[in-house]
C-alpha cells in the first residue's frame, strides 16, 4: 500500500502534440515524417530522478481512406523511445529500442527536444504499395504496459499516467 500511495504522488501529466508532418512512398518504402512537441510536468521528472523509466511510443499506421465511415488499416508500427536517469552520472538517457541505440543529455529538457523530430522509412508490400488514397496516422503516447507493475494499476485510475497526443493524419504523396 506505501509503495501504491508513494508512486501516485509521482503522478505525471505530460503534454502531447503532433505539430505537422508527411509522406510519400517511393519504391515500395514508406517514408514518413513528424515534427512532434513534448513535455512532462515536473512530477514525471521526479518520478525518472526516482529510478521510474518512461517510454514514449510513437504509433504510426498506412491507412486506406474510403468513401463510408470506417477506413482500412494496412499496416501499423510501433517506436519505443525509453526516457531514464542515470544517477552516477547524473545525466538523462533515451533509448530508440528498435534501434538499440542510446543517446546521453544533461538535461531532461534536451532528451525530449531529441524526439521533437520523427522520420522513419519502412518496407511496404507491393500490393499495399499501389493502394489509393492511402494517409498515415500517428500519434505519441506513454506506454502504461511497460510502467512498474503497481503503476499498471495506478495509470488506469490516475489519467496523466496516460497521456496521449490526439492521432494527426496527412495523405500519402
Amino acid at each position: 500500500f506505501a509503495v501504491s500511495v508513494l508512486l501516485a504522488s509521482t503522478a505525471t501529466t505530460a503534454d502531447f502534440k503532433i505539430v505537422g508532418g508527411g509522406a510519400q512512398i517511393t519504391n515500395r518504402h514508406l517514408s514518413s515524417h513528424a515534427k512532434l512537441s513534448l513535455s512532462l510536468d515536473p512530477r514525471s521528472a521526479t518520478a525518472i530522478v526516482n529510478g521510474i523509466p518512461i517510454i514514449i511510443c510513437i504509433d504510426l499506421e498506412l491507412v486506406q481512406n474510403k468513401l463510408w465511415p470506417w477506413s482500412t488499416t494496412f499496416l501499423e508500427w510501433r517506436y519505443p523511445v525509453k526516457l531514464s536517469y542515470h544517477s552516477l552520472s547524473r545525466r538523462f538517457t533515451v533509448t530508440d529500442q528498435r534501434k538499440q541505440s542510446t543517446a546521453v543529455f544533461h538535461t531532461l529538457g534536451e532528451a525530449l527536444r531529441q524526439l521533437d523530430r520523427f522520420s522513419v522509412i519502412e518496407a511496404l508490400p507491393a500490393t499495399i504499395a499501389k493502394k489509393q488514397n492511402l494517409v498515415v496516422r500517428i500519434r505519441a503516447r506513454i506506454d502504461t504496459e511497460s510502467l512498474p507493475a503497481p503503476l499498471r494499476l495506478i495509470s488506469e485510475l490516475l489519467p496523466p499516467w496516460n497521456e496521449q497526443s490526439q492521432w494527426h493524419e496527412w495523405p500519402v504523396q
